[in-house]
């Protein structure tokens, strides 16, 4: 503190440039924690710096009959008054690249099925691409991490886990998992963040030469009594990758990277499956899978059940939970998850609520076995503010939660 930033997005100038700046100057103090656990990253020290940003993009979107194409040139400008190693340094980051976008359509009216509900189809696919090429004059190993990319709670946890995970984990994945804080790591957070192309952490830029590409599809019908019809996505299915020319410096030797899905078919109104995939194709890399099933009902009955998987984790997770309305004043919450890779049972929760004229009251417990931690919860709501927000009185808990529990998290 303190602190002054200023953003200006999206201004057009003579109907053909788009701009983008924003701009920070302040005066820092980090104070990372000097007590177990340590920081992980290595440039998560204390240290005392002013710094002042300024990042810039100009573009020129057109389009090619149905192809919108935008090339662009970005660069950020920073300065700071110390840097890890005690000096000044000033940091040039810029490049430049092009986004593309393509949306094609077909309607297949004479498409009809009793069975999977569906009168008609139309199929909507949008192709895109990002290509983004640059360079920098200091790397982000001698900047001090001042924007960091993780909240208080999610730093803790990573702090407290990475030196465990031999202990989890066997093998060289457990020691490659611990060694997380290195530069250049495959589970390094800022350079997974560089390749990522997350470039509002201003601390966490460095080279780069990246395509990323992607197709977006969805299956829409008609479903409802007749005259009443809506349209609904069936089935909407998402593929993304991205390749990377320089492998060698920026991919740890592999061309393609963050190979991802992610599909929801709409069986009914009430009823889906999803199912999400993240895969990096080589030695260590990140593997992450989930399937799973939702049901609800009008009276606010949920049911989740679902299967995940991460490696080199070796978690392999199956969730379930369910959100019940006993009766019309009384509800039931519950979930579990365990996990088959370590032949343990995550966590447990259970919520009772009942809901009153004036007041909603809950009584509820939750144990996690992995950290054999016992919760206790106890809440009393007015019904006023309780109205305010249905989701939170009985029964308004999503069947998913069960999802954010275990190891991977």
């Amino acid at each position: 503190m303190p602190r002054l930033d200023a953003n200006l997005t999206g201004q057009s100038f003579f109907d053909l440039f788009v701009y983008s700046g924003r701009a920070s100057a302040g005066y820092a103090q980090a104070r990372p924690s000097d007590a177990n656990p340590f920081p992980v990253l290595s440039t998560d020290k204390k240290i005392d710096t002013g710094r002042i940003n300024f990042m810039q993009e100009l573009s020129v979107p057109f389009g090619l009959g149905p192809l919108k194409l935008a090339p662009y040139g970005t660069v950020d400008l920073a300065g700071y008054s110390n840097d890890l190693n005690g000096s000044a340094v000033g940091r040039v980051w810029g490049g430049g690249g092009a986004r593309a976008s393509l949306p094609l359509s077909r309607l297949y009216e004479g498409v009809a099925s009793d069975l999977f509900n569906i009168r008609g189809l139309y199929h909507k696919v949008v192709f895109g691409a990002n290509y983004l090429y640059a360079r920098t004059n200091v790397s982000y190993t001698q900047l001090p991490y001042l924007d960091r990319l993780n909240d208080d709670a999610t730093d803790q946890a990573f702090r407290q886990i990475t030196p465990m995970q031999p202990q989890y984990v066997s093998g060289p994945n457990g020691f490659a998992l611990a060694g997380a804080g290195n530069p250049g790591s495959v589970y390094d957070p800022q350079a997974y963040a560089i390749r990522r192309l997350v470039l509002n952490k201003v601390d966490t830029l460095d080279n780069i030469n990246v395509l990323q590409m992607d197709v977006r599809q969805r299956l829409q019908t008609k479903r409802g009594y007749p005259g009443l019809e809506h349209t609904v996505d069936v089935l909407n299915v998402g593929l993304s990758a991205s390749y990377f020319p320089d492998a060698t410096r920026d991919n740890f030797g592999h061309p393609f990277s963050f190979l991802e899905y992610d599909a929801t078919w709409n069986i009914g109104d009430r009823t889906s499956l999803v199912s999400t995939a993240w895969f990096e194709p080589y030695t260590g890399g990140s593997r992450h899978y989930t399937v799973g099933a939702y049901l609800n009902r009008t009276d606010r009955t949920n049911f989740y059940v679902g299967y995940r998987q991460i490696d080199p984790l070796n978690s392999q997770a199956v969730s379930a939970s369910v959100a019940y309305q006993l009766s019309h004043r009384y509800a039931l919450n519950a979930s579990a998850s365990y996990d088959f890779g370590i032949q343990q049972a995550l966590s447990n929760s259970l919520l009772v609520t009942r809901t009153g004229t004036d007041l909603t009251v809950s009584l509820g417990f939750t144990y996690n076995s992995l950290v054999n931690n016992f919760g206790v919860q106890f809440m009393i709501t007015p019904n006023l503010v309780a109205a305010m927000n249905p989701n939170a009185m009985a029964g308004g808990q999503s069947g998913g939660g069960a999802q954010g529990t275990g190891r991977g998290r």
